[in-house]
């Protein structure tokens, strides 16, 4: 029959498919009180599996550390480009209505011209791009906001190209002009490589992160399953260690 406490100890430690950003760092704050509660016990605690021993937690504390750091300095730099990319593109919708409605009151064939509406009506994108927050943001989010945003600059590139081959395209406008349009497309580009630079090093950063969390062979999840256990065995004189642990809750990923 199981007891109370071992109800507890199970409750305490969940698995899911997906953890948010919230719960990998709740994680990382819970295995580094845990640290602290076993430099406590001293003498105590003294675990035959080498594995939990504390001169072998400890690179791993070191360890999440460093990758925590890296994971944090990334976030503000993905965060800062996307919003670059988002103030300069901002005003790309409302540039090639422009640019659109002046190619229809010049002499080119009607056909060119349905062609132009057809390439504006996918830049002003009926669909935009969802804002993505870095604290947040999973993988293919990432991924799919910037294959969105990469479809609309490239799609500028082409219908840029396409005025170009009209002798007739000569705005006096200059925001429409093509050397406008082509610097506009250089920065554009320039600044979604940037982000694209940034969320990949972020991406990066939380593998490295799930990889010791949750995946390495001796993955940190894994190791406070087994302190919990090894605390517990000690019985009576490891007991307000052993309350203290289960009050740590972690969350596991499926594998």
């Amino acid at each position: 029959m199981t007891s109370k406490s071992d109800q507890k100890s199970t409750s305490s430690d969940n698995k899911s498919s997906f953890i948010n950003e919230t719960g990998h760092s709740k994680n990382v704050a819970n295995f580094n009180s845990a640290y602290q509660i076993l430099e406590e016990m001293g003498a105590i605690y003294n675990p035959s599996n080498s594995n939990l021993l504390l001169a072998n937690l400890q690179p791993k504390k070191v360890s999440l550390g460093a990758i925590i750091t890296v994971l944090n300095d990334k976030k503000p730099i993905y965060k800062n480009a996307v919003v670059d990319r988002e103030v300069a593109i901002a005003a790309l919708g409302k540039r090639m209505s422009k640019a659109g409605n002046y190619a229809k009151s010049i002499d080119i064939s009607d056909t060119d011209k349905e062609n132009i509406a057809s390439q504006v009506k996918k830049i002003r994108g009926d669909k935009k791009a969802k804002t993505v927050n870095p604290d947040t943001a999973e993988v293919e989010t990432i991924s799919t906001s910037q294959m969105s945003y990469d479809s609309r600059i490239a799609n500028l590139e082409t219908i840029t190209s396409q005025f170009a081959s009209y002798p007739e395209y000569a705005p006096n406008e200059t925001e429409i002009q093509l050397p406008t349009l082509q610097a506009y497309h250089t920065e554009l580009t320039t600044l979604s490589s940037l982000v694209n630079s940034a969320g990949n090093a972020l991406i990066t950063a939380r593998k490295d992160r799930n990889q010791i969390l949750y995946f390495d062979e001796h993955n940190i999840i894994q190791l406070i399953k087994d302190i919990k256990n090894y605390v517990k065995s000690l019985g009576d004189v490891a007991k307000p260690y052993y309350k203290a642990l289960v009050k740590l809750k972690f969350s596991d990923i499926k594998k």
